[in-house]
Order: structure tokens, then C-alpha cells, then sequence
């Protein structure tokens, strides 16, 4: 499966449409900080198969885009083509983790946040771990084959946690994202517009 990354659109709709129709995916997974409705609404609208989070600043309105659309994966675990996505929330996290406690069987092929993983590709500008203790105690807990996040626009990028690759695919707004081949093993290809 062929995985078209972004992350922190802060309402850069052009950018977000130009990714869409330049790229070549089976999938969108958006792990929020979409910000606008119309960011939302685009992703809607541009009729792809897709997956999302809400993201620390976004808001009831863009939730409800989403949600309503299928997309929201917010406290959810879904099922497609054959691969569990698991999705934690930006705008409320601890609701978030606190559904999937129940949700999560022991096959997780794709975790979905907005936060990265205490003490992966969460470095802020001046040194700070800026991850969750949270999301990275699932990240061990279930191991799953790939982490998409985003949230700290500084620290794109890929790394480790056990045998789950984790890729902050940096934000969309600035122009990055990542392309992710996701077969028996993942390929990351990071682009920049």
C-alpha cells in the first residue's frame, strides 16, 4: 500500500491540493492541524480514500468535517485493505487513548497521532523532547509496523521505536510531506514541493 503523508496544513489548502493531485497513493492519512474548514472540507471533497486526526489546533468545526465524512479516526481503530489504522487525537488526547484502551486488539499495522512518541522526531528548536509518554507506550505495547504523527514542525524526519518506524512527515504548510511504500516491510521517501 502506497501511503501519501501530511501533517499540519494550517489551512494551506493549496498546498494540501496540489499534494492530492501530484502524487501517486492508495491512501491519505492526514494527522491534523488542518486548522480551516476548508482544509477540511478539500480533503473531503477531493473524493480520495483517507484517514485522519485532529490536531492540537484544530477545532469542533473541522472535527465535525470529518467525522461526518467517515474520515476521523479520533479514539478509533479501522480496518482498510486489510491493514488496522489506530487513531489518537490531537484535540483531545486522553480521550482519545482513553477509547482505544478497549479498541486495540493485538493486530496494529498503523498508528495515527498528531503528538509524536517521547523521544522520536519530537525535538523542538531548543532541545525540548516535546512527545507523549503516552503515544510511545503504545508504540511498545503493540508494535506496529509504522507511526504516522506530526505537531513538531521542526523535528521531520524519521526514526525507531522497537520495530515501528515512526516518520513526522514535517508540515505540509511549509510544503513537506512523505510518501510511504507499506508492503512486507515500510519504504519512507520524504518530498518537498
Amino acid at each position: 500500500m502506497r501511503i501519501l503523508h501530511v501533517s499540519d496544513v494550517h489551512c494551506s489548502t493549496a498546498n494540501l491540493l496540489r499534494v492530492l493531485e501530484s502524487e501517486d497513493f492508495d491512501i491519505v492519512v492526514a494527522t491534523g492541524d488542518f486548522e480551516c474548514e476548508d482544509t477540511a472540507h478539500a480533503l473531503v471533497e477531493a473524493g480520495v480514500k483517507a484517514v485522519a486526526v485532529t490536531g492540537n489546533m484544530d477545532h469542533a468545526g473541522v472535527a465535525s468535517i470529518l467525522r461526518q465524512s467517515g474520515i476521523l479516526i479520533d479514539g478509533e481503530v479501522v480496518e482498510v485493505e486489510g491493514l488496522t489504522f489506530a487513531g489518537v487525537g490531537g484535540m483531545d488526547v486522553s480521550s482519545s487513548l482513553g477509547k482505544l484502551a478497549s479498541r486495540i486488539t493485538n493486530k496494529l499495522d498503523v498508528l495515527v497521532s498528531h503528538h509524536p512518541p517521547k523521544g522520536a522526531v519530537d525535538k523542538t528548536f531548543i532541545g525540548i523532547r516535546g512527545g507523549l509518554t503516552e503515544i510511545r507506550r503504545l508504540l511498545e505495547n503493540y508494535q506496529p509496523k509504522l507511526h504516522l504523527c506530526g505537531h513538531i514542525h521542526e523535528s521531520r524526519g524519521t526514526a525507531r521505536v522497537g520495530e515501528t518506524v515512526v516518520v513526522n512527515a514535517g508540515p505540509l504548510s511549509k510544503g513537506y510531506y512523505a510518501v510511504i511504500e507499506l508492503d512486507e516491510g515500510v519504504k519512507v521517501r520524504h518530498l518537498r514541493i
